[in-house]
């Protein structure tokens, strides 16, 4: 028997095998297999349902044990009294805190006092996190100067910055310039450290690459450090714009003319735990709408990026 008679069935089989993984390729990269799944679909899938439902169910409790001062009546396992009976003077529940809200619709002191909070938050989040934008940015480029630099600022933000606050309002008064101040030292380390990191962790293959295809130092900046540094940007600013109300709300209990803080310090005074309540949830508002703002923006600018890898505001 000739060789080639015993070697012809495994060359069929080769020809064979060759001739079917095109064919396999072809059906797996064929896109008419896809189907296009309705924007309704996509839209309950995002919502997940169960996952609403249940948050929903949750809040009625907590709102219903609230409502009937059932969390005020203390908690005492195994007879030591953990968590102590609050006397009804101490209590506030959401309908009263829902009155209060009703009424300072049309209190123009209240929208004084809401102007000022969010004058000083605005101004303290801005002048924070572009200040701390630039000094991470020139510092993660800046190896040398970072290194020379690191033990003033560490040996800074190590500095408890609420224990500043009286030093503040003793330079720059009890007006707005005080609270501002604060809020800037705050939100100027939140977003410093993460810029300056991303910065330092850019790819340097990246760097090699743009630098192969003839880009310049600005275009290399645009196209390779920018995007590299902007999830960890968009993260430090949603912290800092929840520090910024933090910080002047604190600057506010200490000594201020008007203010939300200063309004919440009064109504605790005067026990009118309702109307501090309805006032806390307003500073939750305000955060929360800062916190709305900066997502809109992350999800414009990052919209190369994984849904699912984006910072979520209120998450649905």
């Amino acid at each position: 028997m000739k060789s080639s008679d015993t070697t012809s069935p495994d060359g069929s089989n080769n020809e064979t095998s060759n001739l079917e993984e095109p064919n396999a390729q072809q059906e797996r990269f064929d896109m008419s297999v896809i189907t296009d799944v309705p924007r309704w679909q996509r839209i309950l899938k995002a919502l997940d349902l169960p996952v609403q439902f249940l948050r929903i169910g949750l809040l009625v409790l907590i709102i219903w044990a609230w409502e009937t001062r059932w969390i005020f009546k203390g908690w005492s396992p195994f007879g030591f009294e953990l968590f102590p009976e609050i006397i009804p003077l101490f209590q506030g529940i959401p309908s009263e805190a829902g009155e209060f809200l009703l009424d300072i619709w049309d209190d123009s002191l209240f929208w004084s006092d809401f102007w000022v909070t969010l004058q000083e938050a605005l101004l303290g989040f801005v002048l924070g996190s572009g200040l701390g934008f630039i000094v991470g940015l020139l510092l993660g480029s800046f190896r040398k100067v970072a290194k020379v630099l690191a033990p003033f600022l560490i040996f800074t933000n190590a500095v408890p910055k609420i224990a500043l606050a009286p030093i503040l309002i003793l330079w720059y008064g009890v007006d707005i310039a005080s609270k501002v101040a604060l809020a800037t030292i705050i939100v100027f380390f939140i977003v410093q450290i993460p810029v300056q990191a991303a910065v330092s962790g850019v790819d340097p293959d990246l760097d090699v690459v743009a630098t192969s295809m003839g880009a310049t130092q600005a275009q290399k900046f645009r196209f390779v450090v920018i995007p590299g540094i902007l999830g960890p940007l968009f993260g430090a600013l949603r912290l800092s714009a929840i520090y910024s109300i933090l910080a002047v709300v604190l600057g506010e209990f200490i000594v201020s003319k008007r203010g939300l803080g200063q309004r919440l310090l009064s109504e605790t005074n005067n026990f009118g735990m309702s109307n501090a309540i309805a006032l806390i949830t307003i500073l939750a508002g305000l955060a929360l709408a800062f916190n709305a703002i900066i997502g809109m923006m992350e999800r414009r600018f990052l919209k190369w990026q994984d849904t699912e890898a984006r910072g979520k505001v209120v998450s649905l």
